[in-house]
């Protein structure tokens, strides 16, 4: 299949109560394992890259891996570019073939986040892009964007509603107590906050800091209008762990393939659950 934006896909979870993945790749083999683990679940997924990780491989080479990946998959795959700042960039990724892409102009006064992001919006529209916006702040770190505990707020509904009234996005992600990286400990979400929002704005959320939630968590969050979950920090550890346990097991062998296939089966095995958990019947 070729590459689709989310704004179907999202739409039809909301409607089901259920949530679309959305992994953060890191090369060729990350994005083969989120490709296949949509294969096995026979579920959409979103594919998405950092702002750093564009930077580091280059446009070219990602929309290459990707297209490639879409076209023999019988799912619908979106490419979809994560947090990124930089108005270049983002463009450069609609020229390339994203086929969806995230302005973050949340640690912006309120006036200016919502410029930014209507202008990405203009951008996107001629080339059936969907865009993702952001209000609030989100704890942790992504993609070097730093956001400390004290610095960090949950989104307002009345400026949520206004917020996605004069940008219209398709996706939108309020910070509702979720964080980017590990937690360290309870994470303490606005689960009323999350209602109110959906309801509200009758735009699809994106749910932002998803690894280390409970299934609990996520499935409420789902049954409350969050119909995109990210999860970035999950592959990372898993493309890390992929490689470092199989060495440790095999200490004294150095056959890079293998190396690079326990890397993939790692990652495909996580994502797998995942997909399945987002996709379950979900309860308030």
């Amino acid at each position: 299949m070729s590459l689709e934006n989310i704004k179907t896909m999202l739409s039809d979870a909301r409607t089901g109560q259920y949530a679309i993945g959305a992994f953060n790749i890191l090369d060729y083999n990350s994005a083969r394992a989120v490709v296949e683990a949509a294969q096995e679940t026979e579920t959409p997924v979103i594919i998405q890259t950092s702002s750093k990780t564009v930077v580091f491989w280059g446009t070219r080479a990602i929309i290459n891996w990707v297209r490639e990946l879409a076209d023999s998959s019988t799912v619908p795959i979106a490419l979809h570019l994560d947090h990124c700042r930089d108005l270049e960039i983002i463009r450069e990724c609609i020229n390339s073939g994203w086929t969806s892409v995230m302005i973050d102009a949340s640690s912006k006064p309120f006036e200016e986040n919502l410029a930014l992001s209507s202008q990405v919006v203009e951008m996107a529209r001629p080339g059936n892009v969907t865009v993702e916006a952001e209000l609030g702040a989100i704890v942790g770190v992504e993609d070097d964007i730093h956001v400390k505990q004290q610095d960090a707020h949950l989104a307002d509904p009345g400026q949520a509603v206004e917020f996605c009234a004069r940008v219209e996005p398709d996706c939108f992600a309020p910070a509702v107590g979720t964080a980017h990286g590990v937690y360290k400990g309870e994470p303490k979400i606005a689960y009323e906050r999350i209602e109110e929002i959906a309801k509200a704005t009758d735009i699809p959320l994106a749910l932002h800091g998803g690894t280390g939630l409970s299934d609990d968590a996520f499935k409420k969050c789902i049954s409350l209008g969050c119909a995109k979950v990210n999860i970035s920090t999950q592959l990372k550890y898993a493309f890390i762990d992929g490689f470092v346990d199989y060495h440790n097991r095999n200490n004294t062998e150095y056959n890079p393939l293998k190396v690079i296939d326990a890397q993939f089966k790692q990652l495909k095995s996580g994502i797998v659950k995942k997909i399945r958990l987002f996709r379950k019947t979900q309860a308030t």
